[in-house]
């Protein structure tokens, strides 16, 4: 790996709802009750996400580009990621039309380190999902076969770009870390949830609005930090935000929505993003040093419903929990945009086979919910100000919702 830069990382974390999991015993907090966290999902083969087309004509740029694939996904990639040689690198520049920022690199508080390695973190996942989507892509995996030559080049030139780029994220975030006398995050296992191009531009869009969310909050801590390089950060994060735009964008246009989910998107705690990611998409026990990251793994919160409509209705959630009755207190609460969290009273709550399920009220017309919504399980009703108010009360999380 050549001498590093000044920061920057990235596409933080997706997350989603309702989908297959093994949940396995462990220390953690419901209400007063110990309860289990550590989660796999079952996703079927090693399939995932995607991108978007277009109608012109393309050539292809697959070249030095790793194509590989796995259940569960592994590392290192075929170009040696996460160590890149300079020549490897100089090749990943090319694929991703642009390179790391070169400027000095910066010297942060343990606060803001943390979030880099957060950042490290989700982009090696990144990393992995792009790569296996391409891998499914270029070999025309069943589910994810594209008709049209012109389109499915352009999917694929698009998808190059952006595993590019996620590699430059992940590797400039150790390299910050690594400046600071911090241990880089090295890569776990990975698994996905998906099995056809659709699903998993819906969930690459889902988890990129994390990324879009939680990169705020980022940005926050850094200016609240106050660390001498802290501010010349800011602006280089701001540009990642942006390069996540795009690819959400182009993602959600595949699909079939408008490019746009909200006029201010959603903001998300570092805390909901770093559990997500060990809920949904982490093999067990396969991460060489996650544990130096300083944040919570919440119980994982799932959204029972499917396709949720943009209307006023009740929703139903799930959460493993060990006792047989609920603990009286809790709260639903509801970010979505940049608004005050909404906060929503726990109804009809069952406890059966070790699985609390119960339903909350969702006023998508009062509020215009569109986009993403993050629901969070808390151990009171607030009141909340902010998406960090609410993952410091926050005992499962995070169930997301996504209309239009």
């Amino acid at each position: 790996m050549s001498s590093k830069r000044m920061v920057i990382g990235a596409a933080m974390l997706g997350l989603g709802a309702a989908t297959p999991m093994v949940v396995r015993r462990g220390e953690a907090p419901w209400g007063g009750w110990s309860s289990s966290v550590v989660v796999t999902h079952v996703g079927a083969a090693a399939s995932q996400v995607g991108a978007a087309t277009s109608r012109s004509a393309v050539t292809p740029t697959t070249a030095g580009a790793p194509i590989q694939s796995g259940n569960p996904f592994n590392f290192p990639l075929d170009n040696g990621f996460p160590t890149l040689s300079d020549d490897a690198e100089n090749t990943v520049n090319v694929l991703a039309h642009g390179t790391e920022p070169n400027g000095p690199p910066p010297t942060l508080k343990a606060d803001d380190l943390t979030s880099f390695q957060l950042i490290a973190f989700n982009e090696m996942f990144e990393v992995a999902f792009f790569t296996d989507l391409l891998f499914n892509v270029t070999n025309r995996v069943p589910g994810f076969e594209v008709t049209g030559q012109n389109e499915r080049q352009t999917l694929i030139n698009a998808l190059v770009a952006i595993q590019a780029t996620e590699e430059l994220h992940a590797d400039n975030a150790n390299a910050v870390l690594s400046n600071n006398k911090i241990a880089p995050i090295q890569p776990c296992k990975h698994q996905f949830p998906t099995t056809n191009l659709i699903d998993a531009l819906n969930l690459a869009a889902t988890f990129t609005g994390i990324v879009l969310g939680t990169l705020q909050d980022i940005q926050l801590h850094l200016a609240q930090d106050n660390a001498e390089d802290g501010p010349a950060v800011v602006p280089i994060i701001g540009s990642v935000v942006g390069n996540e735009g795009e690819q959400t964008g182009f993602f959600r246009n595949y699909i079939g929505k408008i490019p746009t989910g909200k006029p201010f998107l959603t903001r998300a705690s570092r805390e909901s993003a770093f559990s997500a990611l060990n809920q949904m998409f982490v093999v067990n026990g396969s991460c060489p040093n996650s544990n130096t990251i300083n944040l919570p793994v919440f119980l994982p919160l799932t959204v029972e419903n499917t396709r949720i409509q943009p209307k006023d209705q009740l929703i139903t959630f799930s959460v493993t929990v060990d006792k047989p009755s609920p603990p009286i207190g809790l709260s639903l609460v509801l970010i979505n945009g940049q608004n005050v969290p909404i906060v929503e009273e726990v109804r009809d709550a069952v406890v059966k086979d070790g699985v609390a399920t119960f339903q909350a009220n969702f006023p998508y017309t009062e509020y215009v919910l569109d986009g993403l919504t993050i629901a969070a399980l808390t151990k009171s009703a607030g009141s909340f100000t902010d998406a960090e108010a609410v993952a410091n009360a926050t005992i499962g999380g995070s169930g997301l919702i996504e209309v239009n």
